[in-house]
């Protein structure tokens, strides 16, 4: 009698037969397997018209006719700004199948707002601007790891496309709204490229936000409050210096070409529970910036960046001890003195 010694094939047909047997499959590698969370926050927007590019190309930071060329990207993070060019709602832009149609993701909280600053600035154009809440949910795959190897599914009736922002915020999904977790999860485990596991309060997408510094929401992005560099649009790719004027730009392209830029929202650890008191502060009692949103021992926060940084004094907030760290995907000429002036 043979012996089969193939191990590789052995495998293999093991792995046919707990598939066959309805028995979940444990990876090989952890490199594919994925969270999956519905961003209950979020909402989507559908702007459509023939103008639909000029008119928003006048409104947002970044340049959005990079989405219409053959080899442009799938979608954009992008801020609005008011006229003083302080930082209203962000945004992911997504490009769709129809030129003229685009999805722009929203703030839940501010979706009303939203759609009636985009009608303001309407004017005569003819641009259509509805909610599609009823019809599709964004979702976010992740595994703070990178984007991993997902394909989009035309079959699927699935956009997905990466988070434009870094690429440890994963890959974004938008699905119908009557497909659950359970379909979702079993119908990307069939086209074999993750194995998507739910979000946990110790690994969910607020969570990695904050550990990475990244603000969202109006919560966390107070309108009016703060300059889109200081919510790290520059580093995000969220602001193209390249393109025309639109609302906000040119207080925008002063800050950037000066250099000046005192603060910077960034990640922050606690080594005790948020009360209610948001301010960070130096063992003197100076102000150093404010936290606006945090889970478990992590927040996101806008700070002073040179004595929060580059200074040995410790960090208080609420009588206790904190720290804050230099995101990583910061580029390395990113601290710099220039950035350590004084803006007022």
């Amino acid at each position: 009698m043979n012996v089969c010694k193939n191990f590789k094939f052995l495998r293999v047909a093991r792995d046919c037969i707990r598939n066959f047997g309805g028995r979940a499959v444990s990876p090989r590698s952890t490199n594919n397997t994925f969270t999956l969370e519905p961003l209950h926050q979020r909402e989507l927007i559908r702007v459509h018209g023939a103008e639909v590019v000029p008119f928003l190309q006048g409104l947002v930071t970044n340049d959005v006719s990079r989405l219409q060329e053959p080899s442009g990207p799938s979608s954009m993070y992008a801020l609005f700004l008011n006229r003083g060019g302080r930082l209203l709602y962000d945004t992911i832009i997504y490009r769709t199948n129809d030129p003229d149609t685009f999805l722009l993701e929203c703030d839940r909280d501010a979706s009303s707002d939203f759609r009636r600053h985009l009608r303001t600035y309407r004017v005569r154009k003819r641009i259509d601007i509805d909610t599609i809440d009823d019809e599709y949910v964004p979702w976010v795959l992740f595994n703070g790891k990178g984007r991993g190897n997902i394909r989009t599914h035309k079959a699927m009736d699935l956009f997905i496309a990466p988070d434009p922002r870094i690429g440890i915020m994963g890959t974004r999904v938008l699905a119908p709204g009557d497909i659950n977790a359970t379909k979702l999860t079993k119908d990307l485990w069939c086209h074999h490229d993750v194995v998507a596991v739910n979000s946990t309060p110790e690994n969910n997408y607020k969570l990695l936000r904050y550990k990475q510094g990244i603000g969202e929401g109006v919560e966390e992005l107070p309108p009016g409050k703060c300059f889109p560099l200081e919510a790290n649009a520059d580093y995000l790719n969220g602001v193209s210096f390249n393109k025309g004027c639109y609302v906000g730009q040119e207080l925008t392209a002063r800050v950037h070409h000066s250099g000046v830029i005192r603060k910077r929202y960034m990640p922050i650890r606690f080594t005790a529970p948020v009360s209610n008191h948001f301010t960070v502060k130096s063992v003197a009692g100076a102000n150093l910036g404010r936290v606006f949103g945090h889970a478990h021992n992590h927040g996101v926060a806008l700070l002073r960046v040179e004595p929060v940084l580059n200074s040995e004094q410790q960090l208080m907030l609420d009588g206790e001890r904190c720290y804050v760290d230099r995101p990583s995907w910061w580029p390395k000429e990113a601290v710099n003195k220039r950035s350590f002036a004084a803006m007022e």
